[in-house]
This record gives structure tokens, sequence and C-alpha cells, in this order.
């Protein structure tokens, strides 16, 4: 494996407001029920009801676009890099986003940043060819990192721990695991703290044995593109969320039997002892895949010959994307209960790009409720969508009222907490930059 010496200061962005589509809205909505069916089944922390596109939908069912608190989630993403200090954005879409995209930018300004646009290639919806289109339009060095991004992470604001991360200098991929116990340190004693809801499948022993993690799988990448071989990218992306990323290691070394035994020695020292180690801490603990965080980082390396490292973070905002109605529920919540607490200033003080989303939303979604037709009216699309995949509620009165049952949660509660402190810290630093 070759050593690396990147630049430690990512300055460069893909984000993704693309999605596969399935082939029929009823194969669709058929699999979103079936999941969310099984997790209720089995007792799961997080219970999801996918929002998932199809090829015969009249109105595009793509996740990107729906609204929270009036403004669609891409412009929340978009919000987050406007705040951060990168130069270049590459946003990948469909005709709906461009025109979002145009509109949001022409209001709020681009802050000096490059941003180009790219449509989507709708016969090739996915990651490698994702990839493809947004490396096209950046100018790329070879001890250069970028940041892909998919456009579902409304909150995550705090860019900046990932674009100076201090390992991104020796590394080619860096994995931002979601990490349960330091997210919420607190879940077992106060499950109201823990304002995210998701199901972990994964467990990694840190650097002491009595130290195991719960983990879901990142939802951002930084990236040396120029020195990884696409392929990796997709084995990568693809087995992350089924626990096979050891199987898709062992599968490309294949090719290279000298990765493979490279490798072996932390293989079999995984198969000898992680289980045991994990019954020691948590009987009886199922889970789809473990490994101790030495053993994973020198095996997937070796097997995919490139310096691959993790960092388990601390912040809700990176496992908080708008995977499910569920999801989008949370900060419909949210930003509603932040709403009530300040006079319709309340976004404001849960997200620093709150005053530019909010002038967004009064100066341009009157004419995108024209020009797009998921907008005409939000509130009876999503009661239809509520309806169709069989939830026993609908989260919008005739009036177009948000009525949740879940709007006055703790979770919602704790959330707002959470998101107004790191928001005042945010600012407080945006403040201070030259």
């Amino acid at each position: 494996m070759l050593a690396t010496k990147n630049k430690i200061q990512i300055e460069k962005c893909i984000v993704s407001f693309s999605h596969n589509k399935y082939d029929s809205r009823k194969l669709a909505d058929d699999l979103s029920i079936a999941k969310a069916k099984s997790e209720i089944a089995a007792g799961k922390n997080g219970v999801s009801h996918l929002i998932l596109r199809s090829k015969d939908d009249e109105i595009d069912r793509l996740k990107f676009l729906f609204l929270i608190h009036g403004i669609p989630v891409m412009c929340y993403a978009l919000g987050n890099l406007l705040c951060s200090s990168l130069k270049e954005i590459v946003v990948i879409g469909s005709t709906e986003v461009q025109r979002v995209l145009e509109l949001f930018l022409s209001t709020v300004d681009t802050y000096g940043k490059t941003i180009k646009f790219v449509r989507e290639d709708d016969q090739n919806l996915n990651l490698l060819q994702t990839l493809s289109l947004g490396r096209n339009k950046l100018s790329i060095e070879d001890n250069e990192l970028i940041l892909f991004q998919p456009g579902d992470l409304p909150f995550l604001y705090d860019l900046e721990k990932v674009l100076g991360f201090k390992g991104n200098r020796n590394h080619n991929i860096i994995l931002w695991l979601n990490s349960r116990q330091n997210m919420f340190p607190e879940f077992n004693e106060k499950p109201g703290s823990e304002f995210v809801k998701r199901n972990y499948h994964y467990r990694i022993l840190n650097d002491h044995e009595d130290d195991l993690h719960e983990l879901k799988e990142p939802n951002l990448y930084p990236i040396n593109l120029e020195t990884i071989d696409p392929v990796i990218i997709d084995y990568l992306h693809s087995s992350r969320k089924d626990g096979q990323i050891i199987n898709a290691g062992i599968k490309m070394a294949l090719k290279n039997p000298v990765r493979f035994f490279k490798a072996l020695p932390y293989l079999v020292d995984h198969a000898f002892t992680f289980r045991s180690h994990v019954q020691k801490i948590f009987p009886k603990d199922k889970y789809q895949f473990g490994m101790s965080r030495r053993n994973f980082h020198k095996s997937i390396s070796n097997l995919l010959n490139i310096p691959i490292t993790t960092n388990l973070h601390d912040d809700p905002s990176f496992v908080a994307d708008v995977d499910a109605l569920e999801d989008w529920e949370d900060f419909e919540s949210l930003t509603h209960f932040a709403g009530n607490q300040s006079e319709g200033r309340g976004l404001e003080k849960i997200h620093p790009f709150g005053k530019e989303l909010m002038k967004f939303r009064e100066k341009d979604m009157p004419l995108l409720k024209k020009k797009i037709p998921m907008y005409e009216n939000f509130p009876s699309y999503l009661n239809h969508i509520y309806r169709s995949l069989k939830m026993d509620y609908e989260p919008f009165d005739s009036g177009g009222n948000y009525i949740s049952p879940n709007v006055n949660s703790p979770e919602v509660k704790q959330a707002y907490s959470w998101y107004k402190k790191k928001c005042k810290l945010i600012n407080s630093k945006l403040d201070e930059a030259p």
C-alpha cells in the first residue's frame, strides 16, 4: 500500500440531489411498506417509511425537494455549504433541482464560491455516474481530497471539522462513522435525549477492549478521486448498508492475492476474538457486522490498497438525513416547535443560515408553487403519501396546518435545545472569521 500526503484542507465538493428510480410506484411503495413492517415487528428503534422515486410518478417524489418549514431540503444543504470554507461546489440533480438552485442563489448569493450545476443522467442514476458527472466539472490535483455529500442532511452545518480534519493528510478515504454512544451518551438513562432515532447494525471496538460502539454507516465521504479506482467507491457505498464491506474488499483483493495475504493476519485475529469480546460487554447482542477499529483500518486498507481511516464523531446532524417520512417529520416538528418559541424567527435560532432560508421562502416559494407540481399543495401531497404508505395518521389538517402527534415529544424539545446551542456556537465562529 502506497503512502499518501494530501492537502489537509478540503476546498471542493460534489453534492448530489439525485437518487435512483424504481420501475413503478407500486414496487417502490411495496418496498417501503415491507421495510417499515419488518422494523415494527422486530421492535426496532427507528421505523422508516422510505421516500422512493419511481419512473411512472406524475410528480417526481425526490426527497431533496421535500419542504421543511416551507423550504426545500436541498436549500438547507446548500446553506450549509455556503456557510463553509469550501471554494468550489458542483451540484447534481434534476431539472426541478436546477430551477430551485438558480432562484436560491439569485436571492441568497453564492458567498464568493464557484457553483456549477450538472443535470443527472436519468438513464444512469447511480453513484459512479454521479461522481463522474461531478468530477468532470472540477479541476482536482493528485494530492487533493474532495467532499462527496448527498443533499439530504439539512442541519449538518458544522462542516469545518471535516474539511480541516488532520487525518485528511494521510488517508484517501475518511469514514465519518455515526456512533450512537458518542452522539447520545445518555440514551440508556434518558431515552428522550436520543432525538434522532436510527437502527445501528454495526459494532466496533475502539482503542480499548471494553469500548464498544453501535454504529451506523457514514453519510458523507472525503475522497481522493485521483488515486482511487471508482469501482472501490462503488463497492464501499453499495456495501455500507448491509455489512458486506469486508466481503467487497476480499472480492477486489482476489484480483491481486498479495493484498489478501497482507490483510490475512488482521482478518484471522478478527475471526477468533471479536465476537467473544462483544459478548463480554453486551451478552446476546445481535449485529450485522463488527470489527475492532485497528483490524478494520489495517484489513480494509490492505485489501483495497489505499489508506483508509475512520472517525467516530459525536454530532447527531451527521446521522440525521431525510431518507424516510419519519425523518422528514423530525425536522418539520423541530422547525415548527422552534417557530412557536421565537415568534416566527425560530429557524434563525437553530440554523446559521436560517435568516437567508426564510428570505428565500418569502421571496421565491410563491413562484415555485406555480412552477413545481409538488409545491402546488404540499400538505395535500404529503397526506396522500402517508395514506398510500399505510401510515395511521396524516401530518396536516384540511387547512394545511401541521398537526403531527409527535410535534411536542421530548425528542423534539431535546433536538431544539441541542441545535440552538450548536447554532449559537457556529454563529460565533462565523462572526470571528476574517
